[in-house]
């Protein structure tokens, strides 16, 4: 049985080690971690390169009197009203998170040191839920992305495929028996070398000759272009 190695520190020393790390943090350090985080969640995500710096200038131009903050503020909900979806509300929060931040920072710079930690507090709780609301939206725009390159990718292989398509509609009809082709495995044994040296001879790539047996039969069923020649062409009862 391996021994187990002692840790390098007690429960109580990691106690007293956090405390300190979280007790200690100033004002300034606080401030400078929230901004961190909503560059980190949502400017850099979700905006262009410059955004977070010209939202912090348009704020700390505007909040050296409550008249030009209060216009700020107007100026920032009329915009919003604009536009009801949630990327606008997100972008909301983040401006007013932005805005105490910027507040907390000019009450510690005139040495009011608890109202500077209020102000930083009441962000960082502005921050969780924007935390939450960034991340859903990016899920939603990947998903997105991820929807139109799976579009993009089916029309690029439905392109590739249809010489191939065309090339079994024209089979059937050719190679048809005269009562009609009377089940799928006889067509598919049928046009199994034809198919496979059609699709080697001309480079199509998004399907393989080795297993004409699994992708031909569904093709029958389903394709737009295969189904309506196999109709036409199997026996009917």
């Amino acid at each position: 049985m391996k021994e187990k190695k002692p840790a390098l520190f007690t429960r109580t020393q990691l106690a007293i080690q956090e405390n300190e790390r979280i007790g200690n943090i100033t004002i300034d350090a606080a401030i400078a971690r929230n901004r961190g985080i909503l560059h980190l969640h949502f400017f850099s995500p979700l905006t262009e390169p410059d955004a977070h710096l010209e939202l912090l200038e348009s704020i700390r131009s505007s909040i050296s009197t409550p008249e030009l903050q209060g216009q700020l503020e107007e100026d920032w909900d009329n915009e919003s009203s604009k536009h009801d979806n949630d990327a606008t509300k997100l972008l909301q929060h983040v401006k007013y998170a932005c805005l105490y931040l910027e507040l907390a920072s000019t009450a510690e710079q005139n040495k009011a040191r608890d109202k500077a930690w209020a102000f930083n507090s009441y962000a960082s709780l502005m921050i969780g839920e924007i935390i939450e609301r960034s991340a859903a939206i990016q899920n939603l725009n990947e998903a997105d992305k991820r929807s139109v390159r799976n579009s993009k990718n089916a029309q690029g292989r439905n392109k590739s495929t249809l010489p191939l398509k065309e090339e079994i509609a024209r089979l059937l009809e050719d190679l048809r028996p005269e009562a009609g082709w009377p089940y799928k495995t006889t067509a598919v044994a049928t046009l199994e070398r034809p198919l496979s040296d059609f699709i080697v001879n001309n480079n199509i790539l998004d399907v393989q000759p080795s297993n004409i047996e699994t992708w031909l039969p569904r093709w029958l069923c389903e394709d737009e272009l295969v189904n309506p020649a196999w109709e036409k062409t199997k026996r009917h009862k």
